[in-house]
């Protein structure tokens, strides 16, 4: 039942599109974000009026109703990037508008400037056709690329079998042009009807002159009004598909060595977080075979009940702990991180940190921010990943990568 706010504010906004109001809201410089949760139906557009991007420490207990984002290289006692939620327009799974929470009012003047603006806007078509194949790289970039990280993928086997570390995850980028016709709202829209099981989100951060798009399978933290707090860990990487492009079967999927003990990494390394605060009373459920997009993984999920174990702010501490995660960075986390630093060759930016709503309905959920594709200065750049341990094989690691690259862009490729 929508409050008699919110029922005025849905007078003004009823019957525009979700591409209408982002393109309004972007067109007119401020920040925000578009998501769908996992499993959910709803999809939720937050758009920052008053105070832009602001800086903020990620204690998202204490927050307003808001959407945070965080690069790769965020360290507890940072800062991270987060636009509040002055205005929350809530579309149902047909793209209509059927809620809207707006705290500036229907007669402030950038409320009614957004409205007249979406409201001029053409509508895009919103029913979506399957994706036309993906472009390609030149040869012989592509195979520059590949003899690149390939030897990054030796050095790194090498490293551990030196003892360096047990495991690092190493990453790379493609880059793609796209048109000025690329329609961002649109290519969210076919991603969430791709992704059902990813948190699929659209970001808007006018003073990076970018948007980031993308559908991450990795929950991060999430906590809920209920007082339950969750995580989990997701590594262990295969094909879905078969050559014929038929999806195989869960029940006949297998796992090798490599991949069970890269998950069992991860899984370790929540568990001793738990220990660094003392937790020990927490459901670990898994491991267990999960579809995401082309691609199979191997997850487990933990489950804590704040309320019973009396730690309420589990969520934030859990956060500076975890992050970056053994998924995103390796084990352990400080000589895996140095090496990846000095070897890849360049800045992650928000690939591999966390984003997601904060205090929004009053639960927040944070993900890894995997599946990803900037968009900026007329590029789109792709960055992908694959966890090294010392049985790792690097042409095995570039189909990995080459894999979630091309999960993303065949969604996509036609709005570039």
């Amino acid at each position: 039942m929508l409050s008699v706010e919110n029922r005025t504010a849905l007078s003004i906004f009823e019957g525009l599109q979700i591409q209408q109001i982002w393109a309004a809201a972007t067109q007119m410089g401020f920040p925000a974000a578009l998501w769908r949760l996992p499993h959910a139906s709803e999809i939720k557009l937050l758009i920052a009026v008053h105070n832009g991007i602001k800086k903020v420490q990620p204690e998202f207990d204490k927050l307003s109703a808001g959407f945070m984002i965080a690069a790769f290289d965020w360290k507890a006692g940072q800062d991270v990037q987060f636009m509040e939620g002055d205005i929350v327009v809530t579309f149902s799974d047909a793209y209509q508008v059927n809620a809207v929470e707006n705290k500036l009012g229907e007669e402030h003047v950038e409320v009614q400037k957004l409205v007249e603006l979406a409201s001029a806007a053409t509508q895009n078509e919103t029913k979506y056709v399957a994706a036309s194949p993906p472009p390609v790289l030149e040869p012989s970039q592509n195979e520059d690329a590949k003899m690149r990280f390939q030897r990054t993928v030796e050095l790194a086997v090498a490293a551990i079998r030196q003892n360096q570390f047990k495991k690092v995850v190493l990453s790379r980028t493609k880059d793609l042009g796209y048109s000025k016709h690329f329609q961002p709202a649109s290519a969210f829209c076919e991603l969430a009807k791709v992704y059902p099981h990813a948190f699929v989100s659209l970001v808007n951060l006018p003073e990076q002159k970018e948007l980031w798009l993308g559908a991450s399978p990795e929950l991060l933290v999430q906590q809920h009004s209920n007082g339950f707090f969750k995580t989990m860990s997701l590594a262990g990487t295969q094909k879905a598909r078969t050559q014929a492009g038929e999806l195989i079967p869960k029940y006949d999927i297998r796992w090798g060595e490599k991949e069970i003990e890269e998950h069992a990494l991860v899984s370790r390394y929540i568990v001793e977080c738990f220990k660094k605060i003392r937790l020990r009373e927490y459901l670990e459920t898994g491991p267990k075979t999960v579809l995401a997009g082309n691609l199979y993984h191997l997850r487990t999920d933990f489950e804590v009940d704040t309320a019973a174990v009396n730690f309420p702010e589990l969520g934030p501490v859990m956060l500076k702990l975890l992050h970056p995660t053994s998924a995103v960075c390796g084990v352990p986390k400080k000589p895996s991180l140095e090496f990846l630093l000095s070897i890849e060759g360049y800045d992650r930016s928000f690939y591999s940190g966390f984003l997601g709503p904060t205090q929004v309905g009053e639960n927040t959920s944070l993900f890894v921010n995997l599946r990803t594709v900037r968009f900026k200065n007329g590029k789109a750049t792709f960055f992908a990943g694959a966890g090294i341990t010392e049985d790792s094989i690097p042409e095995h690691e570039w189909e990995e990568t080459e894999l979630k690259c091309d999960t993303l862009l065949r969604v996509i490729a036609k709005t570039l």
